[in-house]
């Protein structure tokens, strides 16, 4: 069974063998034919194989007929099998490496559009946090302007008040002080005072929050039930006398219409009666001690709500001068314009401060578009190294390959084997002959003329070849060499008489022998002089 044929160049030292040097010398005949006898030649094609290794198989023999292409014989690939799946691995990692390296610039590439989109958008946020720069320093311009306004409005109030304090302080210094006072009215600093003032507000407060407290304690109980009721529809009775008593003092009931002033005097006379009835209950039930005591909280608050009151007035009336109320409002006014200064200094320092971030990140946002393109740079140097990796694997690949084809050594001519110098198992070596085959479409056969008849021959002249293997057959030749040097006759020839005769070596190409003709076979040519 024959291999696989793989199209190969085998090494071939095409040597020119001469397989027989004993031609013998020419002869003239009467009939004007020259003769000379030779030996049919080939050329013989030394085969080699271009790799090492031991022969595995062999697939002709000596003798074999042999087309172009067909296997001669194989040497075992064992070790190039095995170095070809390390290849094949190796192959696959490289092309694996060239995904990654293109996934990894793919993967760069595509975040090179986003980072120049935010250094664009970092360079606009410049232009924003800067525009709100001028915003804040106008801002800071408008609220120094209104501290100089609330300031001179503060001194107007200051002024104003202070002059219309001016009687009273005048006064002052002549009021009359109550008895029981031993220090002078310019004893105490108006701010004593007023602290001072502000205390019995906060102590009559006090007093008027226990009142209550206590008030509503004593009011809880249930045996001042019909006292609390009798004082509802006292308090309800008085409110209508009033309302009906200045309605009947009204033009309306003074018009001398006598069915309005009629209905005007029932009312008024229906709200005597309920008074006078509401009025006496409640008289009724002052007489024992649960009335007075209720008498008493009511007393005592009404006192406390009294001195919580006057302890406001006598504040309200220290409020003069530069303690006055609208002082102290253009002083509010003026501290808010101070703050508002102090919100805008900040403003300010905190838009500034946004325009440095904003720079900042400007300068990241390069820098990131700068690292993105020197990682694409990175990432086309990997995909460059990849791809070399990837073509030194497909070379030591194809190298594998093309060993392994040349493991299976073809001829690259037709022909005979001539010689078979190898057997299976044998180790061979590059270059080292295992077949030798001769082609039998370039047979040659060489004759020697004596020096006295050569001239008589010329390049192209026909000649009729005649074999002993082929009584009666004829064969064609041409003159295709003729020597232009003579030589002694070839020690291989019969007699010394004949040694010493000097000749030309003529050679021919024979033609249209087909397979018939092999090397080696004796032949005699026939020249036709003369003709």
């Amino acid at each position: 069974m024959k291999p696989k044929r793989t199209t190969q160049m085998a090494i071939f030292g095409i040597l020119l063998v001469f397989l027989s040097a004993c031609d013998s010398l020419a002869t003239n005949g009467d009939d004007g034919v020259l003769e000379a006898s030779g030996i049919i030649e080939a050329v013989e094609v030394a085969v080699a194989p271009e790799v090492n290794g031991r022969i595995a198989e062999i697939f002709v023999d000596k003798g074999d007929a042999v087309a172009i292409g067909d296997p001669l014989f194989r040497i075992e690939d064992d070790l190039l099998a095995a170095q070809r799946q390390q290849a094949v691995a190796a192959l696959e990692t490289a092309q694996a490496n060239v995904a990654l390296a293109q996934a990894a610039k793919e993967t760069a590439a595509a975040a090179l559009d986003p980072a120049h989109t935010a250094v664009t958008a970092a360079q606009a946020n410049i232009a924003t946090a800067q525009t709100a720069v001028a915003a804040a320093h106008a801002d800071l311009q408008m609220a120094e302007a209104g501290v100089a306004g609330a300031e001179t409005a503060y001194q107007m109030a200051v002024a104003a008040a202070r002059q219309a304090a001016l009687p009273g302080r005048v006064a002052a210094w002549n009021q009359d002080q109550p008895d029981e006072f031993e220090t002078p009215p310019w004893y105490f600093q108006s701010s004593e005072t007023l602290t001072a003032a502000e205390a019995e507000i906060a102590a009559s407060e006090a007093n008027l929050a226990s009142e209550q407290a206590n008030y509503a304690a004593v009011m809880a109980e249930s045996r001042f039930e019909d006292l609390l009721a009798a004082e509802a529809r006292l308090a309800e009775a008085q409110a209508a006398f009033l309302v009906v008593d200045e309605l009947r003092s009204r033009a309306i009931a003074q018009n001398d219409d006598e069915p309005i002033d009629a209905y005007v005097q029932a009312l008024f006379d229906t709200a005597v009666a309920e008074l006078e009835a509401a009025q006496l209950s409640y008289n009724q039930l002052l007489s024992d001690q649960a009335a007075a005591e209720a008498l008493e909280a009511r007393a005592r608050l009404a006192a406390a709500q009294e001195r919580y009151e006057i302890a406001l007035d006598r504040h309200n009336a220290l409020l003069v001068g530069e303690d006055s109320l609208p002082v102290q409002a253009a002083a509010a006014a003026l501290a808010q314009a101070n703050a508002a200064v102090s919100a805008a200094t900040a403003g300010v320092a905190l838009a500034e401060s946004n325009v440095t971030l904003a720079e900042i990140g400007v300068a990241q946002a390069e820098a990131a578009v700068g690292q993105i393109q020197a990682a694409i740079e990175q990432a086309d140097v990997g995909v460059r190294q990849a791809e070399t990796g990837l073509a030194q694997a497909e070379a030591a690949l194809a190298l594998l390959d093309l060993q392994m084809e040349k493991l299976v050594v073809d001829t690259a001519v037709a022909g005979i084997v001539l010689t078979r110098n190898v057997q299976p198992g044998e180790l061979i070596q590059p270059g080292m002959t295992a077949l030798t085959i001769g082609q039998l479409d370039a047979l040659t056969v060489t004759v020697y003329i004596p020096e006295n008849q050569y001239g008589q021959l010329d390049l192209g002249d026909e000649a009729t070849v005649l074999v002993d293997s082929f009584p009666g057959e004829r064969f064609t030749a041409v003159v295709t060499h003729i020597a232009d040097q003579a030589e002694f006759t070839p020690r291989n020839v019969q007699t010394s008489e004949e040694r010493q005769t000097t000749v030309y070596a003529v050679e021919l190409a024979v033609t249209g022998a087909g397979t018939q003709l092999k090397p080696g076979m004796p032949a005699d040519v026939r020249f036709a002089l003369g003709g």
